[in-house]
């Protein structure tokens, strides 16, 4: 059962907004910044200063979901029309996703036979494999968890969007959000491992339904209209509770109870509300938009999935010089800082020429999966 066609003309995933890549941008930011405490160490001066100010940086991944959710929804319920619906949205992930990523895994595979656990991998199911007993992921492809969480997204989503109408799409991303806080209580409470709580599907996907919700919501009349009546309240609310979390946690922590339990879903709530005064234009917002739409912002934001993949082959050799060469005559941390800052240039680099001389190839064949409603359809970055 189709959703009914709105009697105003509706937003649509035909239309860029470029402010979306620099909120990408500023997830992909988040992440390095995050990351970049493999490098800069909290025993010197400068490194804890850096730690206290990037110890948030993880949540830049959530911030991927959400607005993973609201793009690939929005997508996907502006071409469920079309005649090939499935085929064109599977195949166009596909050549976006798969090259990049199975890429580099071949290539870590083939140089180090006795990679542990490669078929999980293979297969986008690495974030299941610490829940059955087996080892932590090797640290290269430890944000790869991620990846997994969002083709497994794909593989029921699509099917989502086909066959429920507007009103019952909405009630099963409730539904998910609720079971997403709810698993997550009960396995905090069984003693379960923080960061298996982190990496399963099941545990996170209220931050992917929180993006979808938004993109149903502006796609109905009335949904819409509430949006625009009450969405400062609801941001004002959601930041409000999340300001609590962190009391309560004493920052927000990968593994405290608080963001464990309700924290993680606060900071999804956040994000979408944030994505609904993006997507609406409210003049409050403008300045923040202004910045949203700056290049180099937007330009991190456009190259993330490439410099996500690089990062860890990056920084974690660099770790290695920087502990061979420097950091005894490092007091105060500088030097740290700058072996960081040439990791990030590094990484760019490599996404810079990964773009053009590799993806890029590949998505060239996306002209044989047109999408017949929109093809003017932005696509949706990987999350990462």
């Amino acid at each position: 059962m189709h959703m009914n066609s709105p009697s105003f003309e509706p937003i649509t995933s035909e239309k860029h907004v470029p402010a979306l890549d620099g909120i990408r941008g500023i997830a992909i930011l988040m992440v390095l910044g995050f990351h970049g405490g493999l490098i800069i160490r909290a025993s010197t001066p400068v490194g804890s200063y850096y730690r206290q100010m990037a110890s948030f940086g993880w949540s830049g991944v959530d911030l991927f979901f959400v607005l993973s959710g609201f793009l690939i929804t929005g997508i996907l319920l502006d071409t469920r029309d079309s005649k090939h619906y499935y085929r064109s949205f599977y195949f166009r992930r596909v050549l976006r996703i798969f090259p990049l990523y199975y890429g580099v895994i071949l290539v870590l595979f083939l140089s180090n036979p006795e990679f542990p656990n490669q078929i999980w991998y293979w297969l986008y199911l690495q974030n299941w494999r610490p829940a059955f007993g087996g080892s932590t992921p090797p640290m290269m492809l430890q944000p790869f968890w991620s990846l997994a969480i969002e083709e497994q997204f794909y593989l029921f989503w699509p099917f989502a969007i086909y066959f429920l109408n507007r009103r019952s799409l909405s009630l099963f991303c409730g539904c998910m959000i609720l079971m997403a806080i709810v698993l997550r209580c009960i396995a905090k409470y069984q003693g379960v491992d923080p960061m298996t709580i982190y990496t399963l599907t099941v545990f996170r996907l209220d931050t992917l339904s929180a993006g979808a919700l938004i993109a149903i919501w502006l796609r109905n009349t009335d949904q819409r209209k509430w949006l625009e009546r009450f969405k400062t309240p609801c941001l004002l609310i959601t930041g409000l509770a999340l300001i609590a979390v962190v009391i309560f946690d004493g920052g927000f922590r990968i593994e405290g109870l608080a963001s464990q339990t309700i924290g993680y879903t606060l900071f999804a709530m956040l994000c979408a509300f944030l994505i609904a005064f993006v997507m609406l234009d409210s003049p409050s917002i403008r300045p923040l938009k202004r910045i949203l739409e700056f290049s180099l912002l937007r330009y991190f934001g456009n190259r993330s999935y490439a410099i996500y993949i690089f990062q860890m082959l990056v920084l974690i050799p660099l770790n290695q010089i920087y502990l061979q060469l420097w950091k005894q005559n490092d007091v105060n941390g500088w030097r740290a800082v700058y072996t960081f800052c040439v990791g990030v240039v590094i990484i760019l680099i490599l996404a810079i020429i990964s773009w053009h001389c590799y993806e890029k190839q590949f998505l060239k064949l996306k002209r044989f999966f047109p999408r017949q409603a929109g093809t003017a359809v932005r696509e949706a970055e990987p999350v990462v």
